[in-house]
């Protein structure tokens, strides 16, 4: 479900159908808050009852007539078309009340949030219209009866009119917004016919116990937090069985939750702490406390709370007068507090009400779960647009990455953050990033609440358990049961049994969680405590420890390859000081295409300028800070180049060095436009190139991405075009292969080579250049960027990936094709964004998709999803805000003067798709058909990122030319 206070909204499969059940649920709860305003003035016009969903939406009897009423929630202006239906209908129960079937007048009102069109107002104001039937609307005139409430424009304003109504209530120990929101439950109930107003009668005899029982059922909950921030994925309070138990340590916000769960529910809630009850005292309190919530003063109380009667016969004999159609429900708070047979006794005497239990985790909690034969339910913590917005609302500078790594470092649980965000604020000067660092580092000088409360949890374990928490918290993703067995060994020589304890011990207390029935990790809210203490465990001990984690990831790795499992790798690659691998790894194009740079920047920037570091590889360290320098236009490639040349010469270093050294100087002159010192490097490379294809075709592609700089189009293309097709043939497909598949279909029809890898990541990069050579001559690639997403998706290239599919977002927009857009955005980008972490990314393809969505004209969804960023901008470069302040004025714009015209397709391009892909099929050349090798990796086949199937989008492929790549001879 989309998320209110800035919270990560949906990625779905169907935007259009999610935008219909928003505008569906938006016009239930408009009317039901309608609804609401009328009851709360019931009592001063003498109503006698109030119908809701009867014949109309509502219904007013009073001793004057009958008043029906019509509301509608409109995002546009009022027609005729949307009323005529309702007019018919008035005009059959107008024939009722004159044959006398039934009483008293009848008058008519349509109660809309939208002005109707000229043409309706013209004819309203034409004598034929029926007297009897009154439409209004915010700036309307006309007034049927001052019973019925002003219509507001949207839901919103509609909101604060009943809470301004609710406010006049004399109910000192009840919010207004208490009251609001549980009278629309209530509404909401009758509405469905649910007991007990299965009539969807309310009446005016009822209305001051009604009021009273709202009262009642959250006086004595806490206030939740203002502004309250929802959980990811926060479950509703009721509709999970009788009996619930909600685990998370001190500070997840279990009581924030439930307080607040109340607030929006409909039905009786009585809140109960057993925080300072004594086991034996437990029934006797929870049965006075749930006697007097019921029956209060009604005289009732006294017949209940008999002399000599046991706390658990009086739970037992007000639990039997409890019906389905009332139904009562007991917050119990701190149920891990007293003995778990006592409150399991407590429940089982209240049969009649439903219970939620909040406690902490641990062997009282395990154990209560196990009398009552119930699971435990966690509550999942903040999303990182909500720390965004937590950090923003308390003057903190705030980027994504620094938000995400408050998550991991917290878990997500709320004090945790804002305690951390408080510590930043007064300590570091307002900067999240800057004390996320230090936390990370273990360098800050100021405990958090998460330490202080988990030390004590931790600090009661025995020994062994705390040493294996200790080195479990090095790793933030799962282990499987048998590298948890083989690192515990490593470390501490530990045998299953002493394993098994352990993990046994650390279960319990909820600081290891399991997923599925093999793979285990530390909470990550535990992770931060453990680091500290395995600190404490020496130096010598700690390195063993990333050592042998390091070997751990190594060997899983070899088995089943996983973009986090390798992000770990390479950060206890650091941790452990293995420089040179990580220099081997600064070298490979995919380390930089995972977001993994800023873990390895670091050593290498180490090892390059380092005199104890031997020239080989200080000169690769320099390659792979250039390489990065140049794609992402940063830093000074100049003075690292430079670098390179001298160690080159100096060390007389081989012909790999010369040539790499050689290309990136080529392209950096070709960047910069100087097209003769470029050439002239293209000679010289090209002289002392090794005579081997995958050096020529290496060397032919960095020639043409330097035509391409220095404008000499024609060349660059004809030049990318020869090595793509030699890329093509190497993994044994044709253009026209990759048409209408999607890579888990295309990868294994590739011909599986040594250099396959890099085979299919070279293609991407080929076809991308291609693509922005068409587009720098005001031409189009119909497919090059497409099918350059499928080749990066299958080389696990996500950055690549993101980047591509934003000029391909930007290529349809320019075709008028924002459905296209919207769809390229929603199954692909979004989705690997989200799973893969690539903050970098976060508010630029974000603040894409908000423009996509105006285009689209879903103007709420794009203002929306700009609202959710909102709280990033402090922390963005000047760059980021200004890109920023366009996207928003490009939105305002097209609100007002609206986007140009979809791009309509012809109907039949579904049929049109599949004949192409038969024609593929039928007519390939013999001597060209595509050949399946063995799999030499299961990287590709088990792990590709995603790219969703979009029949769409495929229809669009097959409609082209036969030929992808037309001048492709």
């Amino acid at each position: 479900m989309t998320k209110r206070n800035g919270e990560t909204g949906p990625t779905v499969v169907d935007a259009v159908q999610l935008g219909r059940i928003e505008a569906t649920h938006r016009g239930f709860l408009y009317q039901h808050l309608y609804v609401a305003a009328v009851l709360l003035r019931a009592a001063e016009f003498k109503v006698s009852s109030v119908l809701v969903e009867s014949d109309e939406d509502l219904e007013i009897l009073s001793d004057t007539g009958h008043i029906y009423v019509q509301v509608k929630l409109r995002a546009d202006i009022l027609g005729w078309s949307d009323i005529s239906d309702a007019m018919d209908r008035f005009a059959s129960y107008r024939a009722l009340h004159e044959d006398g079937t039934r009483a008293g007048s009848a008058r008519f009102v349509i109660a809309s949030s939208a002005p109707p069109r000229p043409s309706l107002i013209e004819q309203m104001n034409d004598p034929g219209w029926p007297a009897d039937v009154t439409i209004e609307w915010p700036d309307g005139r006309s007034r049927s009866d001052n019973v019925l409430p002003w219509p507001r424009p949207n839901v919103i304003d509609m909101a604060d009119h009943v809470r301004a109504l609710a406010e006049r209530l004399p109910f000192a120990v009840l919010t207004p917004d208490t009251l609001m929101w549980k009278l629309a439950g209530v509404v909401t109930l009758a509405a469905a016919g649910q007991p007990p107003r299965t009539d969807h009668q309310f009446r005016s005899t009822e209305l001051p116990k009604l009021f009273e029982q709202l009262v009642i059922q959250l006086q004595d909950f806490p206030a939740p937090p203002s502004p309250y921030r929802e959980q990811e994925d926060e479950p509703s309070l009721t509709g999970h069985g009788p009996i619930r138990m909600i685990t998370g340590y001190s500070g997840s916000g279990k009581t924030s939750w439930a307080a607040n769960a109340a607030l929006h529910t409909a039905g009786t809630f009585i809140y109960f702490d057993a925080q300072d009850i004594p086991g034996g005292g437990l029934a006797a309190g929870l049965a006075r406390e749930v006697a007097a919530r019921i029956y209060q003063e009604s005289g009732g109380l006294g017949e209940v709370l008999l002399p000599g009667a046991s706390g658990a016969e009086i739970l037992q004999s007000i639990g039997r007068e409890q019906t389905a159609d009332e139904p009562v429900t007991i917050v119990f708070d701190n149920a891990h507090k007293p003995p778990a047979a006592d409150v399991a006794a407590c429940i089982r005497a209240a049969k009649g009400f439903g219970f939620v239990l909040l406690g902490q985790p641990g062997r009282n909690t395990q154990e209560l779960a196990a009398l009552l034969q119930i699971g435990e339910e966690t509550l999942v913590g903040w999303s990182v647009d909500t720390i965004a917005a937590e950090a923003a609302s308390n003057s903190c500078v705030a980027d994504p990455a620094s938000c995400q790594m408050l998550l991991d470092q917290t878990g997500g649980l709320p004090l945790y953050i804002q305690n951390a965000v408080e510590i930043a604020r007064t300590e570091h000067a307002g900067s999240l990033a800057e004390f996320c660092n230090k936390l990370a580092g273990l360098v800050h000088t100021v405990e958090t609440a998460q330490e202080f409360i988990l030390a004590h949890v931790i600090d009661a374990l025995p020994e062994t358990a705390g040493r294996l928490l200790a080195i479990l918290s090095l790793s933030d993703i799962a282990l499987s049961r048998d590298e948890v067995a083989a690192y515990a060994n490593a470390v501490f020589g530990t045998n299953p049994t002493e394993l098994a304890a352990s993990l046994r011990r650390l279960r319990t207390a909820g600081l290891v969680q399991t997923f599925g029935s093999d793979a285990l990790k530390a909470h990550d809210a535990a992770r931060l405590v453990g680091r500290s203490r395995l600190q404490e465990l020496g130096d010598v001990k700690a390195h063993t420890a990333r050592v042998a984690l390091k070997d751990v990831l190594a060997g899983s790795i070899r088995k089943r390859w996983e973009y986090r499992k390798v992000a770990l790798y390479i950060r206890m690659l650091g941790e452990a000081g293995e420089i040179k691998t990580l220099v081997q790894f600064g070298t490979d194009e995919v380390f930089h295409e995972m977001g993994l740079w800023p873990i390895i920047e670091p050593h290498l920037m180490a090892a390059a300028f380092a005199d104890d570091v031997d020239a080989e590889s200080r000169f690769w360290a320099l390659d792979g800070i250039v390489f990065n320098e140049m794609r992402k236009h940063t830093g000074n490639p100049r003075k690292h180049i430079d670098e390179m040349k001298r160690l080159t010469e100096q060390f007389e270093l081989g012909g790999d060095e010369r040539l790499a050294v050689g290309m990136k100087e080529m392209t950096l002159l070709a960047q910069e436009g100087d097209a003769e010192g470029a050439k002239r490097l293209m000679n010289s490379v090209r002289a002392g190139l090794r005579n081997t294809p995958a050096h020529s075709r290496i060397f032919r592609y960095n020639v043409a991405s330097s035509m391409f700089f220095l404008g000499e189009y024609d060349v660059a293309e004809s030049q990318i075009l020869q090595v793509m097709d030699e890329y093509f043939k190497l993994l044994g497909i044709r253009p026209e292969t990759v048409v209408g598949l999607n890579p888990p279909q295309l990868y294994p029809l590739l011909t599986k080579t040594p250099t396959v890898e890099d085979d299919i990541k070279h293609l991407a990069d080929c076809l991308d250049l291609l693509a922005k050579i068409k587009t720098a001559q005001g031409q189009i690639s119909p497919f090059a960027r497409l099918h350059a997403i499928k080749f990066y998706a299958m080389a696990n290239s996500p950055e690549s990936l993101i980047r591509v599919g934003q000029d391909l977002v930007d290529e349809f927009m320019n075709r008028h094709d924002y459905i296209g857009a919207r769809e390229i955005i929603e199954t692909n980008l979004l989705p690997n964004l989200l799973e893969l972490k690539l903050a970098s990314y976060m508010i630029p393809v974000r603040s894409h998709y908000a423009v996509v969505l105006a285009y689209c004209g879903d103007f709420p969804r794009a203002d929306l999803e700009m609202e959710r960023l909102a709280p990033y901008e402090a922390g963005l470069s000047p760059q980021g805000r200004a890109e920023l302040t366009e996207q928003r004025r490009i939105i305002a714009q097209l609100k007002r003067f609206g986007p140009p015209p979809q791009l309509q397709l012809p109907d039949n391009l579904q049929q049109r798709m599949a004949a192409f892909r038969d024609s593929i099929t039928n007519n390939a050349p013999q001597g060209q058909r595509t050949r399946i090798g063995p799999v030499v990796q299961e990287r590709n086949t088990r792990n590709a990122m995603e790219v969703a199937d979009s029949p769409r989008i495929h229809a669009r492929e097959t409609a082209g030319p036969t030929s992808p790549y037309p001048s492709d001879s």
